[in-house]
């Protein structure tokens, strides 16, 4: 992964999980499976910056 990719992945990450639009997005739709969700968004963005990685 490049280092711009690990960075942008990086700031989602934390916008995702660390951001005080969790709180507002927990109190619209408390649904049980919004934390799985985004770990799942959050997994597959990585999973689309890898794609073009091979390992020797």
């Amino acid at each position: 992964m490049s280092q711009g990719a690990s960075v942008l992945v990086l700031l989602i990450g934390v916008l995702l999980f660390l951001s005080p639009v969790v709180p507002w997005v927990a109190a619209i739709a408390p649904a049980w499976w919004w934390p799985f969700a985004a770990w799942g968004a959050l997994v597959g963005l990585i999973a689309l910056t890898m794609v073009g990685r091979r390992d020797p």
